[in-house]
């Protein structure tokens, strides 16, 4: 590439960048397989340097995700002289990779433990206190998303098969419990935040 770009500025500058990278690649001591593709090129016209794309060794499928080096970029939003590097993924073509190969981890498909029921702003946002001393424990639990009819929240923990709901209503707001309820047995008590914690360990 040298002797063919000797008489090309820019050229010869992209070759010395391209050495720069391989180096960079090589100290670093990454181990997964990189390879020089010169007739790769990505359809936006904004990149100004190295640009690169990911693909799956072991399954035959496209770039999963790619991007590449612009410069003066943020320029266009009122910040000039501001370099940098951009990536996407395409989450549709990892997932069908991760699938095809049968990368996914099985707790991957267990349902959380717990779903705590969304009855209001207030309500939500103490369930949010609670659920992260449960995830930091490593209890899979999860809030609602949206403040709906309970009936439209139970049954989405009974198709997940959720085996219990946390619900926060005015009475335990007060009081700082959270009313935690067995699907399955239609048990339901009230337990502090530090209870709840002990309680969806075992």
């Amino acid at each position: 590439m040298e002797r063919f770009l000797a008489t090309s500025e820019i050229g010869i500058t992209g070759v010395s960048e391209l050495k720069t990278l391989f180096r960079l690649i090589r100290e670093s001591g990454i181990t997964q397989q990189v390879a020089l593709e010169l007739s790769l090129a990505r359809g936006l016209s904004y990149y100004t340097g190295a640009i690169f794309e990911v693909k799956a060794l072991d399954f035959e499928m496209g770039s999963i995700c790619g991007g590449g080096r612009y410069d003066n970029l943020t320029g266009i939003f009122g910040l000039p002289g501001m370099s940098g590097v951009g990536i996407s993924f395409g989450a549709d073509r990892i997932y069908d990779v991760l699938l095809g190969l049968d990368k996914f981890p099985s707790s991957a498909e267990e349902a959380p433990k717990a779903l705590f029921m969304n009855l209001g702003e207030a309500e939500s946002l103490f369930a949010l206190s609670c659920l992260k001393p449960l995830r930091d424990l490593g209890i899979a639990a999860e809030l609602y998303p949206d403040c709906v009819k309970l009936k439209k929240q139970f049954d989405y923990a009974d198709k997940r098969g959720i085996p219990f709901v946390a619900i926060i209503g005015d009475e335990e707001l007060k009081q700082g419990v959270v009313s935690v309820k067995e699907l399955k047995t239609g048990a339901q008590q009230k337990l502090s935040p530090q209870e709840l914690k002990i309680y969806l360990e075992r």
